[in-house]
């Protein structure tokens, strides 16, 4: 699967602690992509890292030392001068996760392992959105 690149890049923060995770999504969206990437291995790196070079893409592991996912993502819908696309990529797929990610304004809930096309395919429509370029995907009626 492919997605079609909208013309615009995006910045995109990755704050998951599992470094191999981390790495190859980040690579993924790095050369796959051409995404520019940064990641953090806690939730104190993370809102660190995004209050001094704000992403467009937002993508937060739950279970994250130092300051949980939940945590991070709300403190940086509140202080970020634009709200960044906010995708939950955790292992916790339960109930309670999913409304306590959708009660803070999260975008997007994914269950780990989650495809990177699919990530992917949120960012390029986040992007053309943005861009004013967005066609909703008549295909699914």
């Amino acid at each position: 699967m492919t997605v079609s690149h909208s013309n615009a890049t995006a910045s995109v923060l990755i704050v998951e602690d599992n470094a191999d995770v981390a790495d190859s999504l980040a690579r993924f969206l790095r050369i796959g992509c051409g995404y520019e990437v940064s990641t953090a291995p806690d939730g104190l790196k993370g809102v660190r890292a995004a209050l001094a070079n704000p992403p467009d893409v937002l993508i937060l592991d739950i279970g994250l030392p130092k300051k949980n996912g939940i945590l991070v993502g709300e403190e940086l819908i509140e202080t970020l001068p634009d709200r960044p696309l906010v995708i939950v990529v955790t292992g916790y797929g339960d109930a309670t996760t999913r409304a306590l990610a959708e009660e803070a304004g999260f975008d997007h809930f994914l269950v780990k392992p989650a495809d990177p096309f699919a990530i992917e395919s949120l960012i390029e429509d986040h992007l053309k959105r943005r861009s004013g370029e967005y066609e909703p995907d008549s295909s699914s009626d």
